[in-house]
């Protein structure tokens, strides 16, 4: 309603305004674009023909020009993306009449900046205070690999920048390494180490002249480049250095074939700043060394089928008894140069018993699909049987597929099969483990079994030892005091006990008959097996003398003695105890109980 309400007035007063096509303008020009490049124009209409002035507003930098009469806009200053991008402006119209009523109207222009790749790579050395003690000298420690000197920043402002390189020009005596690359707003930073290779041959020369150049790696390529010089000086106790580097203890050295005896193969290998130095080698059949120079010579001529690599332990102590050890692999060449690579050269095996071997640890192998017609190469270096081959020696010619000059020689004994052959088989096979297992388990069982028979047994001679001395302190208890040895002399004894041949109520009365070996009245009486004779009625009354003679029927003289045993007290009176049973196992068969 408010604007019904104005156009209104407008139309009944037949008032004149100025207005623009659009509310804001928007340009976009290069950064490098030229100064009087024209950006475009802004137009303002009136409702009359009236002069309309423009005026720009907002422009502190004056990089802008608009002219006032046609409303063009042109570039007066260079411009930069990496400082403005977007550049927003105010552009009023107004009548040129200074005593015209007409109300100015107003826009917006907005210009956009484009990028384009216009900075070069900014490359800053930072270096080490450690290792600068002169201006342009190095000092670096020869023993160590490297001696780091100095960080460089490398900067670009463009944003259209992907990846900062750098590259220097020798790389034999310094290298680079990269560590890291920031991103901090439109500006790309990427940070390297520089640092030296330490060796030998950096006291050789005076300066070094060292080129670093970068690229920003954009369209179009802009490169930036610093050139310095240097002087190098080592650590003076650190002179004497080796051709060798001391991290890598492999050094591989090719030789050829037909080489004769004492041929040099490696020369010195320290520089002019040691003295004192020892060299050793443990292979002092097949090479020689001179052990103050340091020089290595053949000792032999080599077979190359028969062994094609050689590996030296070669050690040196120099002046200030210390110790540097490294490993030499000396490879043997054929005419043709072709390079070994196969370790184990010689193979036996049954002719039964082959099926396949691995020669080389590797996946280029040459494919072979016949040889001998009874093996197969694979290309994974893999040996294997066709059909079974016959006694005799082989020799297999073994290359590498993706390496021409890498070739060798491989011999393989086929032989039949023997005690020997099958010794050995068992040797290797499980059984030489699992038996020895099996007889340690079979004699620990039977250990086990002896120990306890053996403890049965002593337990059962002690329950039999105990058994007898019970009885013997039984029969000490005895008031037996003949000593004479009634046992020894009788042939057979009749026991008979008597309670009223006791003298004492707590002995009870046994006595003994003996039968005798002759007869009173004839000495060639043979003698009998008669049961003997036992009584009490005269015994107990007319108390028998320690020794009676009794004369029996059969003229068979027999004697008797009485003992009396001491009879344990029972709990009741009218009760005697009964004697303990006597140990049968201990009684003399010449003796029998009644």
């Amino acid at each position: 309603m408010i604007l019904l309400r104005l156009l209104l007035i407008i139309y009944l007063t037949n008032a004149t305004f100025l207005f623009f096509e659009h509310d804001s303008y928007e340009f976009s020009i290069s950064e490098s674009a030229p100064i009087t490049t024209k950006i475009g124009f802004i137009k303002a209409t009136s409702s009359s023909s009236i002069l309309i002035h423009y005026e720009l507003h907002g422009d502190i930098y004056k990089t802008f020009y608009l002219n006032s009469s046609t409303g063009e806009l042109i570039l007066l200053n260079m411009l930069d993306y990496e400082t403005i991008t977007i550049h927003k402006l105010t552009i009023e119209a107004h009548s040129s009449s200074s005593s015209s009523t007409i109300a100015p109207c107003f826009s917006e222009i907005i210009i956009h900046v484009l990028n384009i790749n216009d900075n070069l790579p900014d490359i800053n050395l930072i270096f080490y205070p450690s290792v600068l003690f002169q201006s342009n000298i190095i000092k670096y420690d020869l023993n160590t690999y490297s001696t780091p000197l100095a960080t460089i920043n490398i900067k670009d402002l463009d944003e259209s920048t992907k990846n900062l390189s750098l590259f220097i020009n020798d790389t034999k005596h310094f290298q680079i390494q990269f560590v890291r690359q920031i991103k901090n707003g439109l500006i790309t930073e990427s940070i390297y180490i520089l640092s030296t290779k330490n060796n030998s041959q950096l006291i050789e020369y005076d300066y070094y002249y060292l080129s670093l150049n970068s690229c920003d790696n954009d369209q179009p390529s802009l490169w930036t480049n610093r050139s310095y010089e240097f002087q190098m000086k080592p650590n003076e106790e650190y002179l004497c250095q080796f051709s060798f580097n001391k991290n890598n203890n492999n050094y591989i050295l090719d030789i050829k074939e037909n080489l004769s005896n004492r041929t040099l193969i490696l020369e010195k290998i320290t520089n002019k700043f040691c003295y004192n130095v020892s060299y050793s080698i443990d292979d002092t059949k097949n090479f020689y060394i001179n052990t103050k120079t340091g020089s290595l010579y053949t000792a032999t001529i080599f077979n190359r089928e028969k062994q094609s690599i050689y590996i030296l332990n070669y050690k040196v102590i120099d002046q200030y008894k210390k110790e540097f050890n490294t490993t030499i692999i000396i490879r043997i060449l054929n005419e043709y140069g072709h390079i070994p690579f196969l370790r184990k050269k010689n193979f036996q095996i049954n002719q039964n018993e082959f099926f396949s071997i691995d020669l080389f640890n590797s996946t280029y192998c040459r494919y072979q699909t016949r040889i001998y017609n009874y093996f197969q190469l694979l290309t994974n270096c893999t040996l294997i049987k066709l059909s079974l081959p016959v006694k005799g020696k082989y020799l297999f010619h073994i290359q590498l597929n993706n390496k021409n000059n890498y070739e060798d020689t491989f011999q393989l004994e086929i032989t039949s099969q023997s005690n020997q052959t099958f010794l050995l088989l068992f040797i290797r096979s499980q059984w030489i483990i699992i038996i020895p297992i099996f007889l340690g388990i079979f004699l620990i069982f039977i250990t086990i079994i002896c120990a306890m028979i053996i403890i049965r047994k002593r337990k059962y001679n002690q329950i039999c030892h105990d058994k007898q001395k019970s009885s013997s302190s039984s029969s000490n208890e005895e008031n037996v005091h003949d000593k004479y040895d009634a046992i020894s002399t009788v042939s057979k004894l009749k026991v008979h006990d008597d309670h009223e041949l006791s003298l004492s109520p707590t002995r009870t009365a046994i006595y003994l008959i003996q039968k005798s070996s002759s007869s009173p009245f004839s000495s060639s009486s043979p003698i009998r097996d008669d049961e003997g004779y036992s009584g009490s009625s005269d015994v107990s009354e007319n108390h028998l003398p320690v020794e009676t003679s009794i004369l029996t029927t059969n003229q068979l003289l027999e004697q008797y003695r009485i003992y009396e045993f001491r009879t344990r007290q029972s709990m009741s009176s009218s009760s005697y105890d009964v004697p303990k049973r006597m140990n049968m196992s201990c009684i003399s068969q010449d003796v029998s109980l009644v």
